[in-house]
């Protein structure tokens, strides 16, 4: 038993990028050929001493004071729009976008990284400037030449911010129950007038930035019933000709965590709206924002368990209780063997996230650049089936680490001082919003598996198994053997699982969540026999992913034998599920 290891994101962050190869992979892609790993390394160093130096130290402090609330104008906690105005100034909001419109053209992975660092440093502060790069992205490909002349570069440079606004009253994630209308007022249907009302948006109204450029579905009045009718509206606070447009903040939440967050109940009454996109086909336009959106929200919560990890480590180094036999008196709770569990299973689960977030970032910008448009199809078909999978995954894993890293800390940990009930609160958010971790798991089993016949999930668990067997002729771990034992099994299921899912789809939407684990410890188990290869080429001393690979083998393969046999269970008699 190894005492436990504290590795910093950012260290973590760059053995991904340099030894799992994500950085050279990135540099056979045209735009990125000169931006060396060591480029992208000093930019994941220097988001985490912002990161730690600037935006840390408010965290508590956004917890303790929420937002305020006063005839439509919101304040955010103390600090909090001054670090806006360095993240600014720094150029962050630039990272990824297209040079032309004054972004610097890095490779989404690099942009990842900082959502990552910034998260967990302070959650809710990252929340304001999280769903800007959806929105660019929105607006930038579906947006019109004037609407992306008249709206991007403020988006861009972070001079403005942006907000996702889809839940209304009564709708939740049911979309074609939005009731929000958008009257034409040009005979070009271009421009709306939009009157309804959206609650728990994200950043609807702060102090940060003069303008927020809102991206609304509304339904027009010639609008198809259902969800399929509805379209997509560019609504800013503030008009092109400085006027305030007609959109309000008529109240903020008090919530369980992210109290830093603004989160907004939105009314507009005749607001002027611009169109993005076709008409009718706003979800198309929208769910574009929204898997962006899903994949940060996998690397905020990525960020917020690597920070509970840090502080549980710290404190079972400092902390002294009991004797452990064969020990000397006086010996940290860490070498307790039910302590380091605690501490080794929230290390590997974190790690273990990053690899798997950082592949579906990387082929994102596969599909965007990658050579031919093969390529590109292959790669865009793994971000669809990837992302669902990061973002329930990683949140729940935030959600867990968090509450074993209170465990960490016995009674104190329940004492607000010690800051790490924080991280709990926050990191239970994450599992809920933009779409629960329960619609992950159903767009999993029905658009990524089912809709393809497996396809997508065939080829990437097809690379998974390769790696499992060379790590299994390199490293000899018996643990290997039973992860091979898994992707057989899964390649006899999938097919059956398809066809129930097909005839009776509720009898397999109540085994959609065990699917998703089983699509998760497979992912990962490739992911960890490729991580264990990479650390045993680099030709340096360590073992750590060695190490995270035995345990992970070990402690949570098994809970991936155990999904699928829930899932065996259910194809095999599907009439339990009516």
């Amino acid at each position: 038993m190894h005492p436990p290891q504290l590795r910093s994101a950012a260290e973590d962050i760059a053995f991904v990028l340099e030894t799992l190869g994500v950085g050279e992979a990135l540099m056979r892609l045209a735009p990125f050929q000169e931006f060396d790993t060591a480029t992208l390394v000093q930019i994941v160093d220097e988001a985490a001493r912002f990161s730690r130096e600037v935006l840390a130290p408010l965290n508590a402090v956004g917890d303790r004071e929420g937002c305020t609330w006063r005839d439509g104008e919101v304040s955010t906690p103390v600090g909090f729009a001054d670090a806006y105005r360095q993240y600014r100034d720094a150029g962050w909001p630039s990272l990824p976008c297209d040079p032309s419109l004054g972004g610097q053209g890095l490779p989404l992975v690099a942009q990842i990284a900082v959502q990552e660092l910034t998260a967990g440093a302070n959650l809710a502060w990252t929340m304001y400037p999280g769903i800007l790069h959806g929105a660019y992205e929105c607006v930038h490909r579906f947006g019109s030449a004037a609407l992306r002349d008249a709206w991007l570069a403020p988006l861009v440079s972070g001079e403005w911010l942006a907000t996702m606004c889809l839940t209304e009253p009564g709708a939740g994630s049911d979309l074609g129950q939005i009731r929000t209308r958008a009257v034409w007022t040009d005979e070009r249907q271009e421009t709306v007038r939009v009157t309804g009302e959206k609650i728990f948006i994200s950043g609807g109204e702060q102090d940060l930035t003069q303008n927020i450029v809102h991206l609304v579905l509304a339904r027009t009045p010639d609008a198809p019933a259902g969800s399929a009718g509805l379209s997509l509206f560019l609504v800013p606070k503030i008009l092109a000709n400085a006027e305030r447009n007609e959109v309000r903040c008529t109240g903020i939440e008090h919530k369980m965590g992210i109290r830093g967050s603004a989160t907004c109940s939105m009314a507009f009454e005749g607001a002027t709206g611009y169109l993005v996109g076709e008409a009718h086909r706003g979800l198309e336009a929208m769910f574009a924002m929204m898997n962006s959106a899903r994949l940060h929200v996998g690397a905020s919560a990525v960020g917020l368990a690597q920070g509970a990890y840090e502080m549980s480590v710290r404190h079972a180094h400092e902390r002294v209780q009991s004797r452990v036999p064969g020990a000397d008196a006086g010996t940290p709770i860490a070498a307790h063997p039910a302590v380091w569990r605690l501490l080794e299973g929230q290390r590997v689960g974190v790690e273990g996230a990053r690899l798997l977030l950082y592949r579906a970032a990387l082929a994102i910008d596969e599909a965007h650049h990658a050579p031919t448009l093969a390529m590109r199809a292959d790669a865009d078909a793994l971000v669809a089936l990837l992302t669902p999978v990061v973002k329930a995954t990683a949140t729940a894993q935030a959600f867990a680490g968090s509450s074993d890293a209170l465990q960490v800390f016995g009674g104190y940990g329940y004492v607000e001082e010690t800051g790490i009930s924080q991280f709990v609160r926050d990191a239970r958010i994450p599992m809920i919003y933009e779409g629960t971790n329960e619609i992950q798991a159903i767009d999993l089993l029905m658009r990524k598996i089912v809709k393809d016949d497996g396809v997508t999930l065939s080829r990437w668990l097809a690379w998974g198994q390769a790696m499992v067997r060379e790590a299994r002729a390199l490293e000899r771990m018996s643990g290997f053997d039973d992860a091979l034992h898994g992707f057989n099994t899964w390649t006899d299921l999938m097919p059956l699982l398809i066809a129930v899912a097909r005839a009776t789809p509720r009898a397999a939407l109540c085994v959609a969540g065990e699917v998703m684990q089983a699509v998760h410890g497979l992912s990962m188990a490739g992911l960890w026999a490729q991580a264990s290869l990479a650390e045993a080429a680099s030709g340096t001393p360590s073992d750590t992913k060695r190490r995270a690979a035995r345990y992970w083998l070990k402690f949570e393969l098994p809970q991936t034998h155990r999904a699928m046999a829930i899932v065996a269970s259910q194809i095999h008699d599907p009439e339990t599920a009516e």
